[in-house]
């Protein structure tokens, strides 16, 4: 595809999204939870912040290993920049977010997944053209 036919999203740096859900109430909190989890992706990926969207569905039932004690379960994806060292400061930052409201960092699992560009839509194309 040469550069001139391919669509302008091909050359932006894609979206970063972490879907994360809880069963702990996070109450009045959420909206500064949702911003530092947005600085949080934005600087453990290296991209822009006007690129990250962030879903923090709270107080919901669950169950992990049997038990309903407080947990979260998170799903983060991104074009590229899905690697250990990236991967463990979003984890390192998603802990630190939700211990205050006792979610213990052995109750949290978040999954990581490097998407391919022709895969994420946005503004009614994908990333892939």
């Amino acid at each position: 595809v040469s550069a001139s036919s391919r669509h302008p999203h091909c050359d932006l740096p894609g979206d970063p999204s972490l879907v994360l859900t809880t069963n702990v109430d996070l109450g009045g909190d959420k909206p500064e939870i949702l911003k530092k989890l947005s600085a949080l992706v934005a600087s453990s990926l290296g991209k822009p912040e006007s690129y990250v969207a962030i879903s923090i569905s709270d107080k919901v039932s669950m169950c992990f290993g049997g038990s309903v004690d407080p947990l979260a379960l998170g799903c983060l994806y991104s074009i590229g920049s899905i690697n250990v060292e990236n991967n463990g400061k979003v984890q390192n930052g998603v802990t630190d977010a939700l211990e205050p409201y006792g979610v213990q960092a052995n109750r949290i699992y978040i999954n990581f997944f490097d998407v391919p560009r022709p895969n994420v839509g946005w503004n009614r194309a994908t990333f892939g053209g």
